[in-house]
């Protein structure tokens, strides 16, 4: 059986992640013992997960991305759960067996309410980086595997810099979040991206500060 639900509580969060220069959302909330990592991610070029919301259950170590419908700038944030998805997110609640019958829709019901309004910037990058692993996992990020800035990369006339690109500076480096909006600005001003290399390979690496510094200059 498919449980229908609408996650309206998300309007206005939604509306800020698609405002910010991440286009990111995430925030992590609990009902009872469960705890759930909710994340979107809604940049123009995020094509295969746009329109999913993945949910990490920090208790059972699974993530889930469910398809997300309707008209979202309306508050419209429908999914469908099947009876798989039903189990694993009663399962992360660590319920007592000879507690009763439950109440799945009130559940829902409460995990919706739970949802913040507002998310303060400091918080959504901590929530980030804390969940670097689990980014990782979603190709949500260009070249995962790359985590270690490099330098500033010219583009030509004809490309713009990534989001699933510059999104990394705030996953992967440990840079001010004042510094790294500023940085972005400026990439994005002279129309230029970052190079990032893997950890076994340091040498010649940068930082946002030193990459700040060149680009104000």
């Amino acid at each position: 059986m498919t449980t229908q639900f609408n996650f309206n509580k998300l309007n206005n969060i939604y509306a800020e992640a698609i405002a910010s220069d991440d286009k990111t959302l995430i925030f992590e909330t609990q009902v009872g013992k469960g705890r759930f990592l909710f994340m979107m991610f809604l940049s123009d070029e995020d094509k295969d997960s746009k329109d999913k919301l993945f949910i990490y259950l920090r208790n059972t170590n699974l993530i889930k991305p469910v398809k997300v419908y309707g008209n979202h700038s309306k508050g419209q944030f429908e999914v469908y759960i099947k009876d798989e998805l039903k189990e694993v997110l009663i399962k992360e609640l660590q319920l007592n067996s000879s507690s009763g019958s439950f109440d799945f829709k009130n559940f829902l019901e409460q995990l919706n309410s739970s949802i913040p309004q507002s998310i303060n910037r400091d918080n959504k990058i901590t929530e980030l980086r804390k969940s670097r692993s689990i980014i990782s996992e979603l190709k949500v990020v260009d070249e995962a595997d790359k985590t270690v800035l490099k330098h500033e990369v010219k583009l030509p006339e004809n490309k713009k810099p990534q989001d699933k690109t510059l999104r990394k500076l705030y996953v992967y480096t440990d840079g001010a979040v004042e510094d790294i909006a500023e940085l972005i600005q400026l990439l994005k001003k002279f129309n230029m991206t970052v190079a990032w290399t893997t950890k076994d390979k340091e040498n010649n690496t940068s930082s946002v500060k030193a990459l700040l510094g060149k680009l104000n200059n």
